[in-house]
């Protein structure tokens, strides 16, 4: 499977997509609930099995997409001011940092109920972590 690179005339940015009155005025909550539907049945047909002329399949509707887009618009509603203006090196590094916590901490032989337990992440972990896996520029540069 090829991806073909495009060149972009125009950069356009997401904050600046104007959506549906009813997705752009939706409650965040709504919104992570249709997401997590969306995710599922994104999970459940799995995609990365599919020959290329089925991976091209028109299958996904505009209501979709549009909700996906007022997610990654919620990103400044959803995040600690100190969160949104950690520069990329600050946000990798602090990354490592509670990647090494996990190797050095968990022990991942514990059943789920111990795991379940055990609070030793800080709101300032989770929020980094969340905001790492939402950027798609770290996505793709996980992904190179």
């Amino acid at each position: 499977m090829q991806i073909k690179k495009h060149k972009i005339k125009q950069h356009i940015y997401i904050e600046a997509i104007s959506l549906p009155s009813k997705i752009e005025d939706m409650h965040i909550s709504k919104v992570l609930e249709i997401t997590k539907k969306i995710f599922h049945t994104f999970y459940i047909l799995d995609l990365k099995h599919l020959s290329e002329k089925e991976f091209d399949k028109k299958e996904w509707h505009t209501w979709q997409i549009s909700i996906l887009f007022k997610l990654y618009k919620l990103k400044k509603e959803i995040f600690h001011p100190i969160i949104l203006q950690l520069d990329e090196e600050s946000l990798h590094s602090l990354v490592q940092t509670i990647l090494l916590k996990y190797k050095n901490y968990v022990n991942i032989n514990k059943t789920k109920d111990f795991l379940s337990k055990e609070v030793i992440w800080s709101n300032k972990e989770i929020s980094i972590l969340f905001y790492f896996l939402s950027s798609k520029d770290m996505l793709s540069q996980s992904l190179k």
